[in-house]
């Protein structure tokens, strides 16, 4: 995967206004200087239409990343630009930050790292295209679960999954009078022991 960060250049944090994220980069760049937002994505439901959407925000809130080639490293080109309230430093003096740290952020953000979204779960392997492959999953042939759904009337039980069904249900063995009996239930009524 290739980077979009110049490691030649010396890399800075900027603070910018509050919220002023977008307004900063897009002015910093204007100025001429390459500029870095890392941002991620969340998935929000929508509780009217149960729907859910996408948005975007600034990963680091009032924070970003600007690089300076080395021959132009005017800091008050930059301070002076809308949105931008200062270059992170220590008694006025701006410190840098490792090219390959900003990098490592960047590649972060490329490989959905720091996404919560159903995408970003898919891509990282923490869950699997269908609710009946996460449920095989999580609960395998053999696991012990306890039936936490306090409308069940198991609730409280504990048993050991049987199967899972081709429609996603849990089927698990609970001791009833004595003997092993299976009841089918839902993945959301059980937890893993």
């Amino acid at each position: 995967m290739k980077s979009g960060i110049d490691k030649d250049k010396h890399w800075y944090v900027v603070r910018t206004t509050v919220k002023g994220e977008e307004k900063a980069f897009e002015n910093i760049r204007k100025v001429g200087y390459d500029t870095y937002l890392p941002r991620q994505r969340i998935e929000v439901k929508n509780h009217k239409t149960h729907s859910y959407s996408v948005r975007e925000s600034s990963l680091m809130p009032r924070y970003l990343f600007v690089g300076f080639a080395k021959k132009d490293m005017n800091f008050y080109r930059v301070t002076g630009c809308d949105g931008v309230e200062a270059i992170l430093g220590i008694d006025g003096c701006p410190i840098p930050v490792m090219a390959k740290d900003v990098e490592g952020i960047y590649l972060a953000e490329l490989d959905m790292q720091f996404d919560d979204t159903r995408e970003a779960r898919i891509h990282r392997k923490e869950e699997l295209e269908s609710a009946k492959d996460n449920t095989k999953r999580e609960f395998p042939a053999g696991r012990t679960v306890f039936v936490t759904d306090k409308s069940n009337p198991f609730a409280t039980f504990g048993g050991v999954v049987e199967e899972v069904t081709k429609t996603g249900k849990v089927i698990a063995l609970i001791e009833l009078f004595g003997r092993m009996t299976a009841v089918q239930f839902d993945g959301k009524q059980l937890t893993p022991a």
